[in-house]
């Protein structure tokens, strides 16, 4: 497992992507099980994805 932001995985495997995010979201921590070169662009659109959703889910109240 590895530690990192998501602008280093963005980055390394599909840089065109990195404008289309937000400063919050390409600073989120993620963390990956296995190799970093084993992420292939639909595995990133999913950690994007998934890295959206949390940084626009509703607050508690």
């Amino acid at each position: 497992m590895e530690a990192m932001k998501l602008s280093t995985l963005v980055l390394t495997v599909s840089p065109d992507l990195y404008d289309l995010l937000k400063e919050e979201e390409l600073n989120s921590h993620i963390v990956i099980r296995g190799d970093v070169s084993s992420i292939g662009p639909e595995d990133l659109n999913e950690i994007i994805a998934r890295t959206i959703e949390y940084h626009h889910s509703a607050p508690y109240h």
